[in-house]
């Protein structure tokens, strides 16, 4: 048998033959040879057809299948199964064994010819996309042991997707910034992790090593909760591993201006303990500076966090201030202060040594992280935390909370004077 043939196996070759007949149609010139399951392996040892197509339907047929892709050089040679009636477990089970399509031996002769062509056409792509990476691996674009592209490459393959993503408004295109954190000083291997990774997305989207061992995902026609998705199924392979954080945009400016502002949201992420973040309206300006992507300093997300803090201080500082006056009057000799910083505001309210306390943060500066605790006489309480999206807190949910923590603070007030 020469390269280049198709092989038919079959457990009856009478039905073989009957297969092969049909076969002819496909080209004139093919050679089609039938064997048996016994025969099957020997030929195969010392050929290379390009299309194998197996008869049978049962765990005979499972089997040889299962053995083709065992044997050097067939583990990507198309298989198509070939069976008498529909078996959806069989068919499940052949193709987690490898066959790549599949016919019933009474379907038309022209329904059988175009699942052939199919067959072979896809298997003549993922050759020619086998040749690209072989390129591009030698080129040092493609790592070869993970098959993504490398830290040093990756900036610029980026930037001619995000480029494409923008000039073809290919809208809930999401990048994503991945950084796996070892457990307990273990040590990560970061290829093994990058294997892991690539899994995880569409075949369409793009993975690539980052700075400072983060992986860059580009997540086509995906959104927030295709993004969510995705991180959700990275942190279960992964958390036997290690500890994984991500941040999330959607695509709406170049590579240099998004890189570091996810990257410092992973930061300020990773220092509160916050796994994902998603940034919204992340829109910046076109006439903004363009960063140099190895600028420590992060001035693209200095001016993020000064956008954000301006944001939030005409939010809270009204509501502080009503509220201090409120609460100066119904709670007569108390003592009432608020601060706001870029770092963190605080709402205290203090009398007969009893201290309520809100404490604000905004890691990442898109979220807004609110921690409520009570101190009587020094001893505090447990505290609570509530959290919130920026996108979604506003000026009456804040109203709201302090209002709720100040009817809290008359109840220990009032049980403490009754104690006393």
């Amino acid at each position: 048998m020469n390269n280049g043939s198709i092989l038919i196996i079959s457990d009856d070759l009478e039905t073989g033959r009957l297969i092969s007949e049909k076969v002819k149609l496909l080209r004139n010139y093919d050679n089609i040879q039938t064997v048996t399951y016994i025969e099957a392996i020997s030929v195969l040892n010392s050929t290379q057809p390009f299309l194998i197509m197996v008869y049978g339907s049962n765990e005979d047929s499972i089997a040889i299948v299962k053995e083709i892709r065992t044997l050097t050089n067939l583990d990507k040679v198309p298989i198509i199964l070939v069976t008498d009636s529909f078996d959806e477990d069989l068919l499940l089970c052949a193709f987690d064994n490898g066959i790549d399509d599949f016919f019933f031996l009474d379907d038309a002769d022209s329904i059988i010819l175009m699942r052939i062509f199919l067959t072979i056409r896809k298997s003549m792509l993922y050759k020619q996309i086998d040749i690209k990476n072989d390129i591009l691996v030698t080129a040092g674009i493609v790592d070869k042991t993970s098959g993504i592209y490398t830290e040093e490459k990756a900036p610029l393959a980026l930037k001619n997707f995000f480029s494409k993503s923008i000039e073809e408004n290919m809208g809930n295109t999401v990048f994503m910034c991945i950084k796996p954190v070892a457990i307990f000083r273990k040590k990560l291997n970061i290829h093994n992790i990058a294997g892991i990774i690539k899994t995880v997305p569409r075949g369409d989207d793009v993975v690539a090593f980052g700075k400072n061992s983060t992986f860059y995902l580009i997540l086509y026609n995906t959104g927030i909760n295709g993004a969510k998705s995705v991180f959700s199924r990275i942190k279960q392979l992964l958390e036997k591993k290690c500890n994984i954080y991500a941040a999330a945009a959607e695509i709406t400016a170049s590579f240099e201006e998004m890189e570091p502002v996810l990257s410092q949201s992973l930061n300020e992420q990773i220092s509160s303990n916050i796994d994902f973040n998603y940034l919204y309206n992340l829109a910046l300006s076109e006439k903004a500076e363009i960063i140099d992507i190895h600028d420590e300093n992060g001035k693209k997300f200095k001016d993020f966090k000064k956008e954000f803090y301006s944001a939030f201080e005409k939010i809270v500082t009204p509501v502080f201030y009503q509220m201090k006056i409120t609460a100066s009057n119904k709670f007569k000799k108390s003592k009432v202060n608020f601060d706001i910083t870029e770092t963190e505001s605080v709402f205290t309210i203090t009398k007969d040594n009893l201290e309520s306390k809100l404490l604000i943060t905004y890691p990442s500066y898109m979220k807004v992280l609110i921690d409520i605790k009570h101190t009587v006489n020094e001893e505090k309480t447990k505290s609570r935390r509530l959290s919130f999206d920026f996108e979604d807190f506003s000026s009456e949910k804040l109203l709201s909370i302090i209002q709720d923590v100040l009817k809290e603070f008359e109840v220990k007030l009032n049980k403490k004077r009754t104690e006393n």
